[in-house]
């Protein structure tokens, strides 16, 4: 059962990512209903005894997030019955989904079958993203056009922060793996060249930040947690720094390097963020409502240009704006569950990693790179009773 449910679980998730460019329903329906129906198929093995249930503290949280759209309904603190609803079912697929992944992590070879099988095809995401830049055209996969007014797309990723994030979560894993000097070592470094690569090619200040950083810490606490002389590593090294550094030069770092010479690197952002502490101000209890910020935001916009704003662009922000600060408590609980958990792992860092990222901008907003997230952090939970943390 364990392993039907894993890959029931990569199905959705590759769905998902794969469909993350459409805005219609039925590209977030259609994974929704695969991790409620995984969910449900696992409840009903423990019922029936054919496995034991697996549980982790940081459900506890987990459930209160999805639940607390239903608290605002209930109570009448949402402006926006129809959003907040589907707010709750976003949160609530999470939830189904670490629950899911927690119960198929519980077999160790499950779990790296499943990392792996997610390497893979985060890999090839990456590769296809980062040749499909070098198409002036900017089509989604060179046949589906991108809606008009809309930047150029990054393979499926309408949104280029969102394709840094689903990197920023396989990153360090992939440098767990080439550090660690398992079998492939020589595929798992081309892995981490090419996902790193490709969050350069992605544009993304803050993908490229994040990525840099894991590159660094992530080597650090392999090499210190499984007691790694540097020896064993410098022949590769010198491999892998040649590898990517020509992906790099491929990649196309320009247009990166000169974003970081705009003269005000927070412009536009300021002021969403501006109106949700203004939010924050007048219901900092409940909020208006899962979901709504952008229902909200044109009362609180300290400058009306016309344009629809969708996010505020900080995360971290919205959920106090829409949840008030107790829903901003839980994901800050969640936040440092994950960020303890992934220092003592390493491979694991990729989530603390976008919490940060959440601080600048959505990239958990659309429902494939929240799968992703919270099957890293299943992959997290089934690690609390190992002191190393190994795979």
């Amino acid at each position: 059962m364990r392993t039907l449910a894993a890959v029931l679980l990569w199905l959705a998730i590759a769905y998902s990512i794969v469909m993350i460019w459409d805005p219609a329903h039925w590209s977030v329906s259609v994974p929704e209903i695969g991790v409620f129906s995984t969910a449900c198929l696992l409840l009903l093995g423990c019922a029936a005894g054919w496995q034991r249930p697996r549980f982790s503290p940081i459900m506890v949280p987990l459930l209160c997030i999805a639940a607390w759209g239903l608290l605002q309904m209930w109570l009448g603190d949402t402006v926006y019955g129809w959003r907040t609803k589907m707010a709750v079912l976003y949160w609530s697929a999470n939830a189904a989904v670490f629950f899911s992944a927690l119960q198929a992590f519980g077999d160790q070879r499950v779990r790296r079958a499943f990392l792996d099988a997610l390497l893979v095809f985060g890999l090839a995401i990456a590769v296809v993203s980062t040749l499909q830049a070098l198409d002036p055209a900017a089509k989604i996969f060179w046949l589906i056009p991108q809606q008009p007014n809309s930047r150029a797309p990054f393979g499926p990723f309408a949104y280029r922060n969102q394709y840094a994030a689903f990197v920023e979560l396989l990153l360090p894993y992939a440098i767990y793996r080439a550090v660690a000097g398992e079998k492939r070592t020589l595929l798992y470094a081309v892995a981490v060249a090419a996902l790193y690569a490709s969050a350069i090619a992605s544009t993304s200040r803050m993908g490229f930040i994040l990525t840099t950083v894991e590159m660094v810490v992530t080597t650090f606490l392999v090499m210190r947690r499984r007691q790694i002389p540097l020896k064993r590593i410098q022949g590769g090294a010198f491999f892998f720094a040649a590898l990517l550094i020509m992906l790099t030069i491929a990649a196309g770092p320009n247009i990166v390097v000169s974003r970081f010479s705009d003269s005000d690197k927070y412009a536009g952002r300021r002021e969403y963020t501006e109106a949700s502490i203004a939010m924050i101000k007048d219901r900092p209890l409940m909020g208006f409502g899962l979901g709504t910020w952008s229902t909200v935001y044109p009362g609180y916009a300290p400058l009306d240009d016309g344009l629809f704003i969708n996010q505020a662009h900080d995360d971290w922000a919205q959920w106090a704006a829409e949840g008030g600060l107790p829903f901003a408590g839980l994901m800050l609980a969640v936040a440092i569950w994950a960020a303890r958990r992934g220092y003592r792992t390493g491979w694991g860092l990729g989530v603390a990693a976008v919490f940060v990222h959440c601080l600048v901008d959505y990239p958990i907003q659309r429902m494939g790179v929240g799968l992703v997230m919270f099957t890293m952090m299943a992959a997290l939970a089934s690690q609390e009773n190992e002191a190393r943390g190994d795979l």
